[in-house]
């Protein structure tokens, strides 16, 4: 009988020992627990506060009847002194909320560089692992799973509950919020930027193999990606409607549309981008000056927002992916 229990309680405890990290996941979440720590507050208290801020937003717009199909020039436009409490005191802060996530991929970067890579490879430290019968392949993966996993689950969460905030902000009380102006704030966009960030950072610390050069130059070049690589694509991920006019067009079907290019066209069917028509001379005359046949304006919808962030998503990841894989490229033939 006591045998019988003796083993029971071996066995649960295995059974419970299985569900824990070991061996080299252990060693790099106990390294650095203290950072895992700290972020999964701060996380917390994010996602808190951008709940609380929902609810306020919530309650506010009831509470002064702002219709989500308001104008600022229909007659329900609300009072400068609602729209300055509310920009205040609501927009402000789930605006400053959102440049917070727009940066994570560079701290993202920086934090794999320098102190998970680098700052092994500077010490030295990493021969240790090395000769525990850990390859120098096996041992970057766990470095790059570790983070990976908790960029996936926890900035994955962050962007859908910010997203889930943001879509409660009224269009016409925050127009430098609208979507395209926060586009890299909500979504699955900034996930996938935060990868690219986890596989840049490895690249980084393996070439430069000094913590605080690599954590500099990995949050610039996540930067340099982000803004010169994936930025100018993002208005041609998915082709722009087209809006013709004898009259110079404005915003078409909303204030939040995104203009890509406005011009006239041509008699032969050509296109005069951005013509230059002077001071004070009316859209119809300016047509006549250039012998054109009228206007047009390329723009996007508030609906291609999600097209173009799935599309956006997929080249970021296929880009981290790529930049992995030169990662174990360098770990297999750099590292002694």
């Amino acid at each position: 009988m006591t045998t019988t229990m003796s083993t029971t309680v071996t066995e649960a405890r295995e059974a419970r020992r299985g569900f824990r990290p070991r061996g080299m996941v252990w060693l790099v979440l106990r390294q650095h627990r203290v950072t895992a720590w700290a972020a999964l507050g701060l996380l917390t208290a994010f996602l808190a506060a951008l709940v609380v801020l929902r609810s306020e937003m919530t309650d506010y717009v009831r509470a002064h009847d702002l219709k989500d199909a308001c104008t600022l020039t229909a007659d329900c436009r609300p009072s400068e002194k609602t729209l300055d409490f509310f920009r205040a005191n609501l927009a402000d802060p789930l605006h400053y909320g959102g440049i917070v996530i727009e940066f994570l991929p560079m701290v993202v970067a920086a934090f794999v560089a320098g102190p998970l890579i680098a700052r092994e490879l500077e010490s030295g430290t990493y021969k240790l692992a090395w000769t525990q019968s850990v390859s120098p392949v096996r041992w970057l993966a766990v470095k790059l799973a570790v983070p990976g996993a908790a960029v996936l689950a926890g900035v994955s969460l962050l962007a859908a509950v910010y997203t889930w905030t943001w879509r409660r902000l009224p269009a016409q009380m925050a127009p430098g919020q609208w979507w395209f102006r926060s586009y890299e704030m909500i979504g699955p966009v900034p996930v996938a930027q935060c990868l690219l960030g986890v596989a840049v950072g490895a690249v980084a610390g393996l070439l430069l193999r000094r913590t605080v050069a690599a954590m500099g130059a990995a949050a610039l070049a996540t930067s340099l990606v982000t803004g010169m690589v994936l930025e100018p694509l993002r208005q041609k991920l998915t082709g722009p409607a087209t809006e013709l006019s004898r009259e110079m067009p404005g915003l078409i079907s909303g204030a939040d549309d995104w203009i890509v290019e406005r011009g006239m066209i041509g008699e032969g069917g050509g296109r005069i981008p951005e013509p230059d028509c002077g001071v004070g001379v009316s859209p119809e005359d300016c047509v006549t000056q250039h012998h054109a046949t009228g206007w047009y304006l390329d723009y996007h919808p508030a609906s291609h927002l999600w097209p173009m962030q799935w599309v956006e998503t997929g080249i970021a990841v296929a880009l981290a992916a790529l930049v992995g894989a030169l990662a174990f490229r360098l770990v297999r033939r750099q590292c002694p």
